[in-house]
């Protein structure tokens, strides 16, 4: 079985219930700070009893709007679980319904008669009259690993190490061995039977001895010594791990202490402890729930994809485990397969999340295709408030320094709190290079078209792309004139009434031909004083023409001759000669607030910073 369904009501950010649909196996919850991720992680704690959390819930748990008018007296937490095996739908009996689903519940209020403690009470089925029976929990079991991990605390001696839990599980009933092996040790030291220890026999006669001196032998005491209890609790909660920065070391000698290990790889071996004790239950008819939150923290990006890869190989083998983590990792989202993927978004009053598993794209490609893509760069976008998707390098090193120019012109005739910010990162927008004009793939996980359905990431969503006229009847490149109508060769085009007709996404396509030649159309003289100074050779005849073009300024009375000139300056920008890639960052550098920006552009920018317009 699995959680397929948590339900969330009252708890930090949700007045109103929200819902989230888990998958079998690996789930990857991921969303920009503040979404419900950690929300999400405790109430599946609370619900589930998981043993450090002590069941933890204080008054600031309950949620309490920004202006304090609304604050909730009551936290409800229902979890589905589905799929139950006949075995299971025997154990799980009390928590399930007429279709053996399984449904647990949790409500915390305010205990009236302790300030600041809490009532909880638990049901299973659909009714608070269900009969409940407490010992099903011993069938669950839910293990938690916190942000801020102290691993080499939780690795050393002691009551709460990680590895006294794993070591009591794998000797569950078998512990008396180990036990007389340990007495028999303790024994023969501090008794000193062999006759080579005569040195703690006389410090202990010495302190025996001195206190019939102080107090005499009526108000005295006896003391012996010894390494520690011999019960088997003592004995395992006093090993400790070392390490050998290597792998495959025998040599106890070679081995040395946690606190000179890095602390990502002591992450790294307290995780791997957590592993072998699912491995220990794997076999078992325990269901486990693993919960990892930011497993990112402290490793570098190679480790970090070798650990998300590893854990979702492992999750595919426990078939009575459910590993769930958060994460703000670019690395680890891009690692895995997006339909691993759960994407919170946060409210005011709730937690929005989107289940792509639950996503029918209606195209076998186009899942394929933004598995292959979906890099850590491209997977920055799933982290953002906003999202503008690009064809090109060049559309990636320019649009930033044009949205200034649109935010600025924007906020001119606005006052707070309705103004925006006046960068695309300081709106947490980012800036997508798809390389080509595959929108359609990328966009189907904001919005519904060509048959696609299911849940959309709520995310503002801009495409930009071309216009891409192609070929006159003479087989010529067609270069338009300004404000002069020309059909789409692109063929995302023909879609662009599916896409805008979506509540988050909306594409937006150049009027003239490409971004290049468009820009170029309303700023000749900067594209042309840009591309003379990156051209390899200055006394050539293309600086001359050049600087032909710059004496015109932005002046002339012909389109014509303007659709000419910039024509001209965009052949040389995709000459070879230099590369659009080093004529868009020239190009960024030189952009100051007068420049043109086409309306088309200014409008993918507002739709991306909030689904805003001109």
């Amino acid at each position: 079985m699995y959680i397929s369904k948590l339900s969330i009501q009252g708890y930090k950010n949700t007045q109103k219930k929200s819902t989230i649909s888990f998958n079998k196996g690996l789930n990857v919850l991921l969303g920009e700070n503040g979404c419900g991720k950690t929300a999400v992680i405790n109430a599946l704690r609370l619900l589930f009893r998981e043993p450090e959390s002590n069941y933890a819930c204080s008054p600031d748990d309950f949620y309490c709007s920004l202006d304090r008018s609304c604050v909730s007296d009551t936290i409800e937490i229902d979890a589905v679980l589905s799929e139950l095996t006949e075995d299971e739908k025997i154990v799980f009996l009390s928590w399930c319904n007429a279709d053996f689903d399984a449904h647990l519940h949790l409500c915390i209020t305010e205990n009236p008669t302790k300030l600041g403690s809490m009532k909880r009470k638990y049901w299973g089925s659909e009714s608070t009259a269900s009969i409940f029976e407490e010992d099903t929990f011993d069938r669950v079991e839910c293990i938690y690993l916190p942000p801020l991990r102290d691993a080499e605390s939780k690795l050393s001696a002691g009551r709460r190490s990680r590895l006294a839990w794993l070591l009591k599980k794998k000797y569950g009933d078998n512990t008396e061995s180990l036990v007389a092996n340990v007495a028999e040790f303790n024994d023969n030291i501090v008794q000193n039977k062999d006759g080579k220890y005569t040195e703690i026999q006389e410090v202990k006669a010495s302190i025996n001895g001195k206190i019939v001196q102080a107090l005499g032998t009526r108000f005295g005491q006896s003391v012996n010594l010894q390494f520690s209890e011999t019960t088997f609790n003592r004995i395992i909660e006093n090993i400790r791990m070392v390490f050998f920065p290597l792998s495959g070391e025998t040599d106890i000698k070679k081995f040395r202490d946690l606190a000179t290990n890095s602390l990502g790889y002591n992450n790294l071996l307290y995780i791997a402890t957590v592993f072998a004790e699912l491995e220990l239950i794997k076999d078992s008819d325990i269901f486990t729930i693993l919960l990892i939150e930011e497993p990112e923290a402290h490793l570098h990006p190679q480790l970090q994809v070798k650990f998300i890869k590893y854990l979702e190989t492992l999750a595919d083998t426990l078939p009575n485990a459910q590993v769930i983590v958060s994460t703000h990792s670019p690395v680890l989202a891009s690692s895995v397969k997006i339909d691993r993927l759960i994407h919170l978004a946060g409210k005011e009053d709730s937690i929005s999340s989107t289940t792509i598993s639950r996503k029918d794209f209606d195209n076998s490609d186009a899942e394929s295709y933004i598995n292959r893509w979906l890099d850590v760069t491209k997977s920055t976008m799933l982290f953002s408030r906003g999202i503008i998707l690009v064809e090109g390098i060049a559309e990636a090193l320019v649009l930033p320094k044009l949205a200034e120019i649109v935010l600025q012109k924007y906020n001119q005739n606005r006052e707070e709190p309705l103004r925006l910010a006046s960068t695309l990162d300081a709106m947490g927008v980012s800036v997508i290079n798809i390389n080509g004009i595959n929108f359609k793939y990328f966009m189907k996980l904001f919005g519904n078209f060509e048959g696609s359905s299911g849940p959309n990431i709520p995310i503002y969503c801009s495409g930009l792309t071309d216009k891409d006229p192609g070929k006159d009847d003479s087989n010529k490149d067609i270069y338009p004139e300004k404000d002069k109508e020309v059909e789409s060769k692109n063929p995302i085009v023909a879609i662009k009434g599916q896409i805008d007709s979506n509540e988050w996404t909306r594409l937006f396509v150049s009027p003239l031909k490409t971004f290049e030649y468009d820009l170029a159309t309303y700023n000749p003289m900067l594209l042309a004083t840009v591309l003379k100074s990156v051209w390899p050779t200055q006394k050539g005849s293309v600086c001359i023409e050049l600087d032909k073009i710059i004496a015109k300024g932005n002046s002339y009375s012909d389109t014509s001759h303007l659709a000419d000139d910039a024509k001209y300056i965009y052949e040389h920008i995709e000459d070879g000669e230099i590369g659009k890639g080093v004529f868009a960052y020239a190009l960024a550098e030189k952009i100051t607030a007068d420049f043109v920006v086409p309306e088309y552009i200014s409008n993918a920018v507002l739709w991306a910073c909030g689904g805003k317009s001109l």
